[in-house]
């Protein structure tokens, strides 16, 4: 298409798309971070950014109805190492409350409960780096 049309010129772009794409970058750069220092050790342990991401921590727009959207969301964005959909719905069936708060019914003990849930602290803390040192580069470029 640009062969037939080599003066086309971008004169804007949607702040949606833009903000969109920033926002996915920053969910796949925050997860390999976690995957890498390995942080992520269950494929469990997405639930707790899917979980995190519904209750709008991230951007109030983002919502997942299913572990199989949230899985096919992942997929779309680059992540490796995508865990299967029985093992969220599992935990998502153990998981109560609202972040920080959230407890557990299967009673895991007092270090693993912490361990979850320093999973979606871990997650949210690259989340915003990655964002903030986009935005910066941005800024730079003007």
């Amino acid at each position: 298409m640009l062969r037939l049309c080599p003066a086309v010129k971008v004169v804007g772009t949607s702040d949606d798309t833009d903000s969109c794409s920033t926002r996915d970058r920053c969910v796949a750069m925050a997860i390999a971070e976690l995957q890498k220092n390995d942080v992520i050790r269950y494929a469990s342990d997405y639930t707790f950014i899917m979980l995190l991401v519904n209750q709008g921590m991230i951007d109030k727009k983002l919502f997942y109805t299913t572990p199989l959207d949230f899985i096919a969301y992942l997929n779309q964005i680059g992540v490796n190492d995508i865990p299967g959909k029985s093992r969220i719905y599992l935990m998502l069936g153990l998981t109560c409350g609202k972040y920080p708060e959230w407890t557990f019914s299967d009673k895991p003990g007092a270090g693993e409960t912490t361990r979850r849930n320093n999973v979606a602290r871990q997650f949210l803390s690259a989340y915003f780096r990655n964002k903030r040192s986009i935005a910066e580069g941005l800024a730079e470029k003007k």
